[in-house]
């Protein structure tokens, strides 16, 4: 009987070990680049989505875009970026205080030190994940979501989705979120377009494969620490970056009718090293934290959403909170429509279920 059980339990372990390990890589599109749109998957996809009603604009040349190519503009477009128009976007959380802290374009390996300063100051944040990124660095995906935070879309490749044609647009989406799904069984349900580039046609396809668009606050809510990289910036140049950030924080804390009695959504990227340093260091001199006159957390946090991603559970079917009541925790459907778990990011297809209670009953049945 020993004999069986053991084997029993080295089969479930297997199979568990199976499931776990069953994201493939090799499935998805080339790295760094538009994903192509006959695919398969595409095809799929592209099934029940009409485009009658998306607005027949020709595609924005450049990538990103600027406003002088591609002028003149027509008032209709709501382009963020040059016309400041942000129709249903958020730029804003509701409450005055709270501070929606993001991070564009990981996960890296570099992403690491940050989780750990994250947890150091008890935040949880919003990482606008890049599918090619995502791919790469699965581990760190699931680290992320083990430690509470909230995962979003920044698309598959980071091309300006205003210069994509709809299907395009449609393939950088999904991809990003067949990723997350395949390995933290969460269907993302927040994106921010990439250089903040969105007009109202790109954000009525955004619509139609649910999600909600998250730009920023303004210019000096912009870090600007990606352009500390290249050319790496001296470190006194990275310090001056970080305090005048820290100010414009602390000022607003102080303030908060400065920006209409509303809170704060910051850009910063976990991208490079000196992205993180400037990271790790803007949250030492951002006092007003410490003093509780600024409450960094996720997006979907200060926004009161109780189902961050597309397939959460309601919140009448989510178990209590534990410590910190942090909303992003919990699991969602997995990528099989079970729940997926959201401590540890596995999924178990229905077919490994059924084999590990197949296994099951040819034990009991050798008892």
């Amino acid at each position: 009987m020993k004999s069986t059980l053991s084997t029993l339990a080295f089969a479930i372990l297997a199979t568990s070990v199976a499931a776990q390990g069953q994201f493939n890589a090799a499935a998805f599109p080339p790295l760094n680049a538009v994903p192509p749109i006959d695919s398969p998957e595409m095809k799929e996809w592209l099934k029940g989505l009409n485009f009658d009603d998306v607005p027949k604009w020709t595609p924005h040349k450049g990538n990103p875009p600027t406003c002088a190519a591609n002028s003149p503009i027509l008032p209709e477009r709501c382009w963020w970026p040059c016309q400041g128009c942000a129709n249903t976007d958020h730029e804003n959380c509701p409450n005055p205080g709270d501070w929606g802290i993001t991070f564009d374009d990981g996960p890296t390996p570099q992403t690491i030190p940050l989780l750990a300063t994250l947890k150091e100051h008890k935040i949880k944040a919003t990482f606008f994940v890049m599918g090619t990124n995502v791919v790469q660095n699965p581990e760190i995906l699931k680290k992320e979501v083990e430690d509470g935070h909230h995962i979003a879309s920044h698309t598959w490749s980071h091309h300006a989705l205003t210069t994509l044609k709809n299907e395009e647009i449609v393939a950088e989406i999904k991809w990003a979120e067949k990723a997350v799904q395949d390995i933290t069984g969460h269907q993302m349900k927040y994106v921010r377009p990439p250089y903040g580039d969105i007009d109202d046609r790109v954000r009525v396809i955004l619509k139609k494969l649910g999600y909600t668009v998250v730009d920023w606050t303004s210019d000096a809510y912009d870090s600007k620490d990606f352009g500390l990289n290249s050319p790496l910036a001296a470190k006194d140049v990275v310090t001056a970056a970080v305090t005048k950030m820290a100010t414009t924080l602390n000022t607003y804390a102080a303030n908060p009718a400065s920006n209409n009695n509303k809170g704060v959504i910051t850009l910063q990227h976990d991208l490079y090293n000196v992205t993180i340093d400037f990271a790790q260091q803007l949250l030492k001199q951002v006092t007003a934290v410490g003093e509780g006159k600024l409450r960094p957390m996720s997006v979907a946090d200060c926004l009161g959403d109780k189902t961050p991603y597309q397939n959460s559970p309601p919140p009448s079917a989510q178990p209590s909170s534990g410590a910190g009541g942090n909303g992003t925790t919990g699991g969602g459907k997995g990528p099989n429509g079970g729940k997926g778990s959201g401590a540890s990011g596995l999924s178990v297809s229905s077919g490994m279920m059924m084999a590990a209670l197949a296994l099951v009953g040819t034990a009991f049945a050798a008892l």
